[in-house]
């Protein structure tokens, strides 16, 4: 009989991997602990020492999550999201850095990470946060609004022919919105759900719901989020 203790996040019952995930990092110790710490619980794990060789690898085969360090010593992390962005590949990337400022985050994500961690980080708080955005490429659910249709699996939205793609945040923004039709979602309600308590602050859930209203004009679509003065945004 499996226990709860038995299984540390991403490991199924028998000992299958539920993730492939490829870690780019320059540190040979840094890089080991978390290989190590990530193959104990369950996951596949690829190597990188150097930017490039991490972007060809992430090109080469598909990846259920990136880590990535920001600081590497040929192409850095900020290069290696946006190229992989360019590209098409929607691989969540969990970009890890010793800057810890406002500003960095937020570069970080508009270079297409999905989520941030800062050095030095306690490897319990990795395993969480690999877990979740596994957890979230995973969900095969699939929401409705009228003739709308998201599909957060594949991060697209699509309305009769026309169909289009999602940043991987803005997509779990309108998903947390569709997923609670009604419920009024402060700033600082998505900053959480997004981010857990290490949110990136400043406007950055205001640049997506404005990103997101851009994209979903493109459909046709001019007034699903709306705009509760004082409050946030909700979806009714």
């Amino acid at each position: 009989m499996t226990t709860v203790d038995a299984l540390r996040p991403g490991m199924r019952a028998g000992g299958v991997s539920r993730g492939r995930i490829l870690v780019v990092e320059d540190d040979p110790r840094l890089r080991e602990l978390v290989r190590r710490e990530l193959a104990a619980a369950g996951y596949a794990v690829v190597e990188a020492a150097t930017g490039g060789d991490g972007l060809a690898r992430a090109l080469a085969c598909d990846f259920d999550l990136v880590v990535l360090d920001l600081n590497l010593p040929d192409v850095d992390g900020l290069e290696v999201a946006e190229r992989l962005r360019s590209d098409g590949d929607d691989v969540p990337i969990l970009m890890l850095t010793a800057r810890g400022d406002v500003n960095s985050k937020v570069e970080g994500l508009y270079a297409g990470a999905s989520d941030y961690l800062t050095k030095p980080f306690e490897v319990q708080e990795l395993l969480a946060r690999v877990h979740v955005r596994l957890r979230e490429r995973d969900t095969p659910d699939e929401l409705r609004h009228g003739a709308l249709v998201l599909q957060p699996s594949s991060a697209t939205v699509r309305l009769g022919e026309r169909v289009i793609v999602l940043p991987t945040r803005e997509c779990e923004v309108l998903r947390l919105l569709l997923a609670n039709r009604g419920r009024v979602f402060s700033k600082d309600d998505l900053e959480r759900r997004l981010y857990g308590s290490d949110g990136p602050g400043s406007n950055t859930i205001e640049v997506y719901v404005y990103q997101l209203r851009r994209r979903l004009q493109l459909l046709g679509i001019d007034d699903l989020i709306v705009t509760v003065r004082g409050k946030g945004y909700l979806v009714v």
